[in-house]
């Protein structure tokens, strides 16, 4: 039987279900989603429809991702209006940091496969519902951050926005993700500069050559028995 996850993100409800023992009631779990506005000085920049949890990760990690906040010293004031569900934030005017070598990373085959297997193991929240994706941060030794929302985008949004506020840096990081590989997603990691990610799905066209432009190793299918490698396969032996 599913174990509802914690009331402040899923409530429980009866649906008709068809199938083997045919047509039925059930209790089903689904998750709630709620629309927040996302102020950066004064001026609204996002509308995040996102579970309700971890959103000051949420809200800093778009941020940055945005480009509009590059340092997390950088953020003045940050206020959650759960009410109004209004996220607001200010943030100091800063030159983007100069671009430095970043420390690199390199993975065995076989840890590429334990780092998948225990973020796997972390997915509750989808076994529960079927509705949940998820992101971690991880190093060559095991997961660091481990956030999961009703949005692909929202979910990388919480990793990269808890990076910053644990001071975390990329250099030396892995990114797992739960989904496939679309440009989108790609460009929020060219902005928090992570240079490896793991993922169970494909990656699109665009997101090869934005990996490869960005010296971005690039995981898709991830399976047991599986690993394929679109860019930069040095950093894999």
């Amino acid at each position: 039987m599913k174990q509802p996850p914690d009331a402040s993100i899923s409530i429980e409800r009866t649906i008709t279900r068809i199938g083997p023992q045919g047509r039925r009631e059930v209790m089903d779990i689904l998750l709630r989603e709620e629309r927040y506005e996302l102020v950066c000085n004064g001026t609204c920049v996002a509308e995040l429809h996102c579970m309700p949890s971890l959103l000051r990760e949420l809200a800093v990690g778009r941020l940055r991702t945005l480009g509009l906040l590059h340092e997390i010293s950088a953020l003045r004031a940050l206020s959650i209006d759960e009410q109004n569900r209004v996220i607001e934030a200010s943030v100091a005017e800063s030159p983007a940091p100069a671009v430095s070598a970043p420390v690199d990373v390199r993975l065995a085959a076989a840890q590429v496969h334990a780092l998948q297997l225990a973020f796997n193991e972390r997915c509750d929240l989808f076994r529960a519902t079927g509705a949940a994706h998820s992101c971690a941060l991880a190093t060559p030794n095991g997961l660091l951050l481990f956030c999961e929302d009703i949005a692909r985008h929202n979910a990388l949004d919480k990793v990269i926005g808890a990076m910053l506020l644990q001071g975390l840096s990329p250099d030396g990081k892995i990114l797992i993700f739960s989904g496939r590989l679309a440009s989108d997603m790609l460009s929020k990691v060219v902005a928090c500069g992570v240079r490896l990610l793991i993922a169970p799905g494909a990656p699109s066209l665009t997101s090869v050559e934005m990996a490869e432009a960005h010296g971005i190793t690039l995981l898709g299918f991830v399976r047991r028995d599986n690993i394929n490698i679109y860019t930069c396969p040095q950093r894999i032996c």
